[in-house]
């Protein structure tokens, strides 16, 4: 026990004098003030019991970059699986995982973690922040150990800094060693280009490579899909270079991959990944226009090519939709192409690059573009601008809609957000409820082995409602029966009051099942004027993809794939609008053009003919309005603005094609298309020449410097430089990060950024009222965790260890014996301080009733009775002789009572005699009362006490 007041003990001094002063009569309060005194004293002290405990926390580090073995996570799991077999009941076990970010895949638990959940990115290991969250995970109070599972190797910040956090804590760090090995390793290390060319000009690539011993190895050199050079080279032991020549093509940028191979099949490579090198050249110029397009003339490509713009065309699928591809392009013009034609996040690449790079973009009308073309919603549609919406005024026709939603098990599944399949889908079918009006009916049935009635088919009036009830659809497992949610959509719409009438079938593409004589079925509903569409949740190569397209044939609707959930609000939303053919007027009619025309083109026109059909669409606040309809509508015809760097720009009608119409016989309808296309396209991307931007990699970081001239007139800058990296990877969105640039000398500015390995990086400085510039593409070669000669991770382990007296641990389930004792203090002083009051109640119930002495007494007067009287049996018989010494110690003992009279009294009789042996024996004296006496003590004890106090 320790004292953590103690200076309290000085209070044992007055409180002893107090006590010898103020001392109570009768030893039992005397001592009962004694213990209520040193109580006191010793609760002021703050008493604490020490209680050892082993028990505590032990935290898991599980490496998940890219660098650790293919094997690593099986070996992790099974790693905590021995640790969660060792542990006690009272012990807690904690799972952190990292690589490019830090995750924490279980909190400090009893349970078991059975696999890993939480994505981390593996182009990195930030080791220091996953100590850093591993001792966070472990109480200051309790006792704890950090496992780390890894290779060692890390990027970023030195996790030495964390190690002296947790040895200041007293945390140590254990390490299990999980590396590939180190020998044979064949490696691009790095390659030397010159950061950008000119257009046609001719350059040397030279490529180091790392070879572990003298070997052959043969090496190809490819731009794209062109081979530039190839071979077969001997190599020294250490580094050697490859050198090759090429022409720089149009502007942009080239993407090269330098790839090594061993000579020998039979040569073993630990790390094969760092064996093939990616990089990018820039090429400086005028970028061309892209057109997309799928009109087999190519009419609106050279109608602008006649107009003196440098474009490309291309249909859909040559596309790669990559941030790379795009960027190389000043602008991006959609002719009349579905959305969902485009390659996977194309839309998502195109977002970005438009506002913060400046790349424009130019969209054409026609039944395939805008709202029917998949746009609403899409990533482009705040880029637009007009709006999209069906607004009710402007219908014609009502609409009724029936859903029939897959609920089977495989909607339960997650996607990256965290949300379900099941839960896309109902904002899809929430969507579709947005877009109707009063006008409208709409109903929601789930299916999975039987259909589910979620909304009865009425007209579109509490919205939310029914909003609220779509939202709540779950799954429920099973599959679906394609057949029974056909025939209960059907018999929904049998009722319905519109003639329009549509079923919207979502159905898992690998999952669709019991479809029945569905054949018999799309018969009949054609025949009552029923339509199907299809969605179906993966590809049209999937097992039961053929199925869901012949439903959409014979259902005369059309059938949508996606294996990206996120977009099936948009699929619901295009079908939505094909159905209700208000957003696209198929009918002549005459336009007007307004003073924004000539300010957006820099010249006049004459008013233009008729078109023959356009689509519907809203002009947003704040864009201009060039071209409008003058019918019912007065649609934008052709509107334009600004978005972040980028311009866009919007021409409603068919440019080429069956709804072009009067307009395509205007003589200047080319320079027309021409201007807005060179509108969407121009901008001034140079800066002053007292500025320079350049950027370069080092190690995994992307450098960009901005230069100033020391002989500039003017020292300022007009505002503080912006410099936007828009970062991705084939077929996912890009990141967008804003970074501040800092002096780091008197004329340079410098922003960086960490670069992952698989990423392409497109920078562009802002600089305001002097202009901006977008760098060319880059990127590193592979990963930073692929890069050879790094620091041995096993030697950053073991000091990890070292600081913080960890150890390698080869016996895991041992770590929870190697617990350093926590010793816990238990304060008592809250118990004291009851004991003192339950004895004041007791010293004050002594006082006014003496209960307390009179039954101690009483009850230690019988204890000793009862010890010192024999059994009847063992006492011996007394004899007359014992009796009469008995009677006369008794008189002895006794005080004899008081005699009224001051004479004694004589006794008339004559004094006994002794009796002879003969007689009998004489009558033994009465044995006095001990309790009697006992009592007798007591109350003359009390009346002295009284008369002490006064009472």
């Amino acid at each position: 026990m320790i004292l953590a007041e103690p200076h309290w003990l000085l209070l044992v001094v007055p409180l002893g004098l107090a006590w010898w002063l103020l001392r109570p009569g009768g030893w039992w309060l005397r001592g009962l003030r004694v213990l209520i005194y040193g109580l006191i004293v010793l609760a002021m002290c703050e008493p604490r019991l020490v209680l050892p405990e082993r028990a505590g926390t032990v935290v898991v580090v599980a490496d998940r970059s890219a660098s650790m073995p293919g094997n690593a996570a099986d070996q992790q799991l099974e790693a905590i699986a021995l640790l969660h077999a060792a542990m006690s009941p009272e012990d807690r076990l904690a799972v952190v995982g990292f690589g490019e970010a830090v995750a924490l895949e279980q909190e400090p638990a009893v349970e078991r973690v059975e696999g890993f959940e939480q994505a981390v990115g593996g182009d990195a290991s930030d080791l220091s922040g996953a100590l850093r969250r591993a001792l966070a995970l472990i109480p200051g109070d309790g006792a704890g150990r950090v496992l780390v599972l890894s290779d060692g190797r890390f990027t970023g910040r030195d996790p030495g800094a964390e190690a002296a956090r947790a040895a200041a804590r007293g945390v140590p760090i254990d390490y299990r060693d999980l590396s590939r090995p180190a020998t044979r390793d064949l490696a691009v290390t790095h390659v030397d280009t010159p950061a950008t060319v000119q257009p046609g000009e001719s350059f040397m690539i030279t490529g180091w490579v790392q070879s572990p011993s003298a070997q052959s190895v043969s090496f190809e050199l490819m731009r794209g899909n062109t081979r530039i050079a190839s071979g077969q080279r001997d190599l020294p032991a250490g580094l050697s270079r490859l050198t090759f020549r090429d022409r720089a093509q149009t502007p942009g940028s080239m993407d090269y991959r330098l790839r090594l191979t061993h000579a020998d099949p039979a040569a073993l490579d630990p790390v094969p990944e760092n064996n093939t090198g990616r990089f990018i050249v820039g090429v400086e110029g005028n970028k061309p226009l892209l057109v997309v397009t799928r009109s087999p003339g190519q009419g609106l490509a050279n109608l602008l090519r006649a107009g003196g713009l440098d474009v490309v065309s291309a249909q859909p699928e040559q596309l790669q939709g990559t941030l790379q591809e795009l960027s190389n392009y000043a602008g991006i013009v959609l002719e009349n192409v579905p959305a969902t034609d485009l390659p996977a996040n194309t839309l998502d690449q195109l977002a970005p690059l438009i506002e913060e790079s400046g790349v424009g973009l130019a969209m054409t009308g026609g039944q395939q573009s805008f709202g029917p073309g998949g746009y609403f919603q899409s990533a482009i549609d705040p880029l637009l601008p007009v709006s999209m919406e069906l607004r009710q005024e402007h219908r014609k026709l009502s609409l009724a809609i029936v859903i029939a939603l897959d609920r089977s098990g495989s909607m339960s599944m997650t996607v990256p957000d965290g949300r379900t399949k099941m839960d896309l889908a109902n904002l899809g079918s929430a969507q579709v409820l947005e877009l109707l009006g009063p006008m409208d009916e709409l109903g929601v049935i789930a299916v999975d082995s039987a259909p589910h009635t979620i909304v009865n088919l009425g007209p579109v009036t509490d919205k939310a409602t029914l909003k609220k009830k779509i939202l709540s659809i779950d799954s429920m497992g099973g599959g679906i029966y394609v057949y029974e949610a056909l025939a209960a959509s059907a018999g929904m719409l049998a009722s319905a009051t519109p003639t329009t009438r549509h079923i919207i079938l979502f159905s898992d593409a690998q999952d669709s099942e019991a479809p029945g004589a569905y054949q018999t079925l799309l018969e009949k509903a054609r025949r009552a004027n029923i339509t199907v569409s299809v969605i179906g949740l993966g590809s049209d190569r999937d097992v039961d993809a053929g199925l869901l397209k012949d439903i959409a044939k014979r259902g005369g609707g059309r059938a949508f794939f996606t294996e990206d959930p996120k977009k099936l609000p948009q699929l619901f939303a295009q079908d939505t609008f094909v159905v209700a053919r208000s957003s696209f007027i198929d009918e002549t009619t005459p336009v007007r053009s307004t003073g924004a025309l000539t300010a957006m083109t820099g010249r006049s026109f004459t008013d233009p003919p008729p078109v023959g059909g356009y689509n519907l669409n809203y002009l947003k606040p704040d864009a201009q309005l060039a071209l409008a309809t003058t019918d019912q509508n007065t649609a934008p015809l052709v509107a334009s603005w600004q978005a972040g760097l980028g311009r866009v720009a919007v021409y409603t009608g068919e440019a080429d094609g069956k709804f072009t119409g009067p307009i395509a016989d205007w003589p200047q309808l080319g320079d027309l298309l021409t201007s807005l296309a060179r509108w969407v396209a121009a901008r001034d991307r140079r800066l002053p020449d007292t500025l320079l931007v350049r950027q370069r990699i080092d190690g995994g970081r992307l450098v960009v410097e901005l230069l100033l001239d020391p002989e500039r007139p003017e020292q300022g800058l007009p505002g503080e430089p912006r410099v936007s990296v828009l970062s991705g990877r084939p077929g996912t969105a890009p990141t967008s990060r804003e970074l501040s640039m800092q002096y780091a000398a008197p004329d340079k500015l410098v922003a960086e950024f960490n670069l992952p390995g698989a990423d392409v990086a497109l920078a562009t400085v802002d600089l305001g009222a002097l202009g901006s510039v977008t760098l060319p593409p880059t990127r590193l070669l592979y990963s930073p965790e692929y890069r050879p000669n790094t620091r041995d991770g096993r030697t950053t382990l073991q000091l990890l260890a070292d600081i913080t007296q960890g150890q390698a641990r080869a016996e895991l389930g041992s770590i929870w014996d190697d617990l350093v004792p926590i010793e816990r203090f238990a304060t008592i002083a809250h118990w004291l301080w009851l004991a003192v009051v339950v004895l004041l109640l007791l010293e004050v119930l002594e006082r006014r009733t003496s209960w307390v002495s009179q039954l101690s007494i009483a009850v230690y007067g019988r204890r000793r009775q009862a010890k010192a009287a024999p059994s009847p049996s063992e006492a011996p018989a007394k004899t007359d002789k014992d009796t009469v010494a008995t009677s006369r110690r008794s008189k002895r003992r006794r005080k004899p009572a008081p005699i009224p009279d001051a004479s004694p009294a004589k006794s008339s009789a004559p004094a006994p005699q002794a009796a002879p042996a003969e007689t009998p024996k004489s009558k033994p004296q009465p044995t006095p009362d001990p309790d009697q006496d006992m009592l007798s003590a007591l109350n003359q004890a009390k009346r002295k006490a009284d008369r002490r106090t006064g009472r």
